[in-house]
């Protein structure tokens, strides 16, 4: 069979200038091309990946309507033994630097004003509380545990703390100590009876004061103990108590919850030495654990004048 012959003889295809060929790229007059492709490839593309993006879209969301179903806006979903922080509060202290990586408390007693302003910038939060009384309840030691909606209130009451720019224009600082929150903790305190046993080991001036107290006072509260790790014969005071109550306790995020604090006050602080501080929790379930820093902490301070 021979081959199909045409009429039409063969042209060489037409030599194009870059801009000709970037020009006809851009549209093709003979096939009304834009980019390479004619509209209905475009069309087709473009809804292709609508498509596409749409269904990815609507994945995503289901995924994340799927995931918010398992949170509560109020609670974490794990607390306690079954959470990374687990079932023993840590220890702070305020004031603190306001850069973090500054970990001693280095002041000068002629120019306190930065470190009373941190403790103002703390207690901010106390002294509002006046305004805003219908949101807390008036809770005492005939009082059950917190009430999980709403909190009771914290009054600041101090005494030598409350001046000299909290006592660091006189070389008497005085640092708040407070216990770390963990949702749906509760405190279990030492009776009396425990409080006054060698076994306990409590540092005798503690356990002195607090045998002062009535007994439903001793058996409501957490309590906190200092030292000084050096021996540097400094002096801590507690300014009005020495302990947190336990009706201020379990946590369970209400709205405008105050950790409850104690204002410890140091005397007799030498010049121009770094003075270092230990500080404890005192209940039954309280692990203390220097490593882990679980239920203390520890703190430095240094007078520069």
């Amino acid at each position: 069979m021979a081959d199909k012959k045409t009429d039409e003889p063969y042209k060489r295809p037409q030599t194009l200038t870059r801009c000709e060929q970037i020009t006809h790229f851009l549209y093709n007059s003979e096939t009304h091309e834009v980019l390479g492709r004619t509209a209905k490839s475009w069309f087709q593309i473009a809804l292709f990946y609508v498509v596409l993006y749409a269904f990815l879209a609507g994945f995503f969301i289901a995924l994340l309507t799927v995931f918010y179903q398992t949170l509560n806006d109020h609670e974490p979903k794990w607390t306690m033994d079954n959470s990374l922080i687990g079932n023993s509060p840590g220890m702070g202290y305020r004031p603190t630097h306001a850069d973090p990586d500054v970990t001693v408390i280095s002041f000068n007693a002629k120019d306190p004003k930065y470190w009373s302003d941190r403790v103002d910038d703390f207690l901010g939060p106390y002294y509002t509380i006046a305004p805003k009384a219908d949101a807390y309840a008036e809770c005492n030691y005939g009082t059950a545990n917190a009430d999980p909606i709403t909190p009771c209130s914290f009054k600041v009451d101090l005494n030598k703390c409350a001046q000299n720019d909290y006592g660091f224009g006189v070389n008497k600082p005085c640092l708040f100590l407070k216990p770390n929150k963990i949702f749906g903790w509760t405190p279990i305190p030492y009776t009396k009876e425990e409080i006054e046993s060698e076994e306990l080991q409590m540092p005798a001036n503690l356990q002195a004061a607090i045998l002062k107290l009535p007994t439903d006072v001793i058996e409501k509260n957490i309590w906190v103990s200092c030292m000084d790790m050096d021996n540097m014969n400094v002096t801590l005071e507690y300014d009005t108590h020495i302990g947190f109550p336990t009706f201020y306790f379990p946590y369970a995020n209400q709205a405008g919850y105050l950790t409850p604090f104690v204002a410890m006050q140091i005397d007799n602080l030498p010049m121009g030495v770094t003075v270092k501080i230990s500080c404890r929790l005192w209940a039954k379930n309280i692990v203390v654990d220097r490593q882990r820093r679980l239920g203390m902490t520890n703190l430095e301070i240094l007078s520069n004048a």
